[in-house]
């Protein structure tokens, strides 16, 4: 055997083995990629469980935020019914002391004196009737007071078991990430593997196997363009989401009144700390702070559809990013110990080629 034949037998054997590292490696990928549709999968199904927890921390803030204002109201009326009785202390212990000494210390006349043992009657009975009030305004302080530190209570309980599955969550979405790098990393050295075994043949077999991966790769990245971008028929927004995006109340919808005209977008009160899900199936081509709209996300929805979304406390993907309807995408802010009553606001806008229209339609309140 020539040295020439031998050099072509090797570098045959070495296209052959990379060829089938190279067909491994793309099982190997398409394996990674099931495994991560089944991460998006339960990310989806733990941002649904969350949003359970995020609806009663609510009812406990709401309830909260009452308790303090009827707490606050009870301590006002307490005040006042202490502060009415006060300028009468020093005749009740006057007259507990010395009453005929003061009935009589004004005037020494019985017809007076009578008409004073009257008055002092009356008196009385004003002095009765305000000390039963307090009394009263007392006993129910005193139960709103217990009230409030129970549903304080209620509520740090809640806000922790809200902040449990937050961080659950987050480790889900973690490993989802980590997933995904670690499958591209295996899918560049692995391709870095066949282009070096590619060049080294040097017959025809191995120019044809070159040219067939160059192909493949080429229609894989078609795919993943056309994926990240749906056609989809005018007036239809494909793989929208069939609830709102986060746990809250609608306080503002589309088309009411602002200060600048009508609203081009619903404006929801945020569950503080909820999680915020994707509107659409799409790709994040916008996510960063934008001049008063706080932390901004606009998702291509596809079909001419973009979905805005402006008040994160937080971003949990990044641009460039696919995500499926639901998929968590961010955060609002916290519960604020100081302010119970204050909920951050999540707006959402929902763009049609670029003109505002009615969300309303394409996710429930």
């Amino acid at each position: 055997m020539s040295a020439a034949q031998h050099r072509l037998d090797v570098a045959n054997q070495a296209a052959q083995r990379h060829q089938a590292a190279a067909a491994a490696a793309a099982e190997a990928v398409a394996a990674a990629r099931r495994r991560q549709a089944v991460l998006v999968d339960q990310e989806i199904a733990a941002t649904a469980a969350l949003r359970a927890t995020e609806d009663h921390t609510a009812r406990v803030v709401a309830k909260l935020d009452g308790l303090t204002r009827r707490a606050a109201a009870a301590r006002a009326e307490l005040d006042a019914d202490a502060a009415a009785i006060a300028p009468l202390l020093p005749l009740i212990v006057r007259l507990a002391l010395h009453p005929a000494a003061t009935l009589l210390a004004a005037d020494a006349v019985p017809r007076r004196a009578a008409e004073g043992a009257l008055a002092m009657q009356g008196l009385t009975r004003e002095i009765g009737a305000r000390a039963a009030s307090l009394r009263a305004a007392r006993v129910r302080y005193a139960a709103l007071t217990a009230d409030l530190t129970a549903q304080q209570a209620a509520l740090t309980q809640a806000v922790a078991v809200q902040q449990a599955s937050d961080a659950a969550l987050q480790s889900d979405i973690a490993a989802v990430r980590e997933q995904a790098a670690a499958s591209i990393a295996r899918h560049a050295a692995e391709a870095r593997a066949a282009a070096r075994a590619a060049a080294t043949a040097h017959d025809l077999v191995g120019v044809i196997a070159q040219l067939q991966r160059q192909r493949q790769a080429a229609a894989r990245a078609r795919a993943e363009a056309a994926a990240a971008r749906i056609p989809a028929p005018s007036g239809v927004l494909p793989h929208a989401l069939q609830h709102a995006p986060v746990a809250g109340t609608l306080v503002r919808a589309f088309g009411g009144p602002t200060s600048a005209g009508p609203a081009t977008g619903d404006t929801f009160a945020a569950t503080p700390g909820a999680v915020v899900g994707a509107a659409c199936s799409g790709r994040v081509v916008f996510a960063r702070p934008f001049e008063s709209y706080g932390k901004l996300m606009i998702l291509e929805c596809g079909g001419g559809y973009d979905f805005v979304m402006a008040g994160f406390d937080r971003f949990d993907v990044a641009v460039g990013q696919s995500v499926r309807a639901g998929q968590p995408v961010g955060a609002m802010a916290r519960y604020d110990a100081h302010d119970p009553g204050n909920q951050p606001r999540l707006y959402v806008e929902l763009r049609q080629n670029g003109t505002a229209i009615d969300p309303a339609g394409h996710f429930g309140g």
